[in-house]
């Protein structure tokens, strides 16, 4: 499937197959990861076979896990944007390839991941095959999460942007992000606070550009 085919039909599933990652899906992940890594600086890392990483409570929440991607990078708060932004590229490579996941802010037992000095490991991401489909989740009206400021008309790039960022999963399924079109094609993205926002602004952004296309548009403040 192709990446906007793989926004409409990721879906978050909490109950998992035992059955192991194919060895193709695996490999093409662990190499996706190391690209993302390059690019932003983080350390994102793939946990495979990990039967012990959500225990206890987190097996309450989380049935059958095995394989996650942990979010790992410098422990930076200003940062967490960009947990969530390099999190969801790998969340949609994975739909690419068949794999299901989970964004899981309850984290995993870290005796798999490596964690430098300076690092921290923000939330973690559950991988695998679902044993139930996952299911679409209400979202707010569109016109709740953009604003106009352009002096213009909504373009069509910006419309089907705003359409892709409602597909991003969120906390709660809050959605408190907010996109604004500022003249000369810039847009400015903004979290609207609460738990874990601007890693959702992270991956909702991840969202907009795929959708609106980024040769369409610059972001009006920092963005990766």
């Amino acid at each position: 499937m192709n990446i906007h085919e793989a926004m409409q039909q990721r879906h978050s599933v909490r109950q998992y197959t035992d059955a192991p990652l194919s060895a193709d899906a695996a490999q093409q992940l662990v190499g996706y990861v190391g690209e993302c890594n390059q690019l932003s600086g983080m350390h994102l890392q793939l946990v495979l076979g990990d039967t012990k990483a959500f225990g206890g409570f987190r097996r309450l929440i989380i049935k059958n896990a095995a394989n996650y991607l942990a979010v790992v990078g410098p422990d930076d708060s200003a940062l967490d944007y960009s947990s969530g932004y390099w999190g969801e590229k790998v969340v949609l490579r994975a739909k690419q390839l068949g794999v299901d996941s989970c964004w899981f802010s309850m984290g995993a037992k870290k005796g798999s991941v490596e964690i430098l000095p300076g690092e921290k490991m923000r939330i973690v991401v559950v991988l695998g095959y679902g044993a139930v489909p996952g299911t679409p989740h209400q979202s707010k009206p569109s016109t709740e999460l953009c604003a106009n400021e352009s002096g213009d008309e909504l373009p069509e790039w910006f419309v089907q942007g705003i359409e892709a960022a409602l597909l991003a999963p969120t906390a709660r399924n809050q959605q408190k992000f907010c996109f604004t079109l500022l003249p000369h094609r810039t847009v400015r993205a903004e979290s609207l606070g609460g738990p874990f926002s601007d890693i959702d602004l992270g991956i909702a952004c991840c969202h907009f550009e795929i959708g609106a296309g980024k040769e369409n548009f610059s972001w009006a403040d920092r963005i990766d």
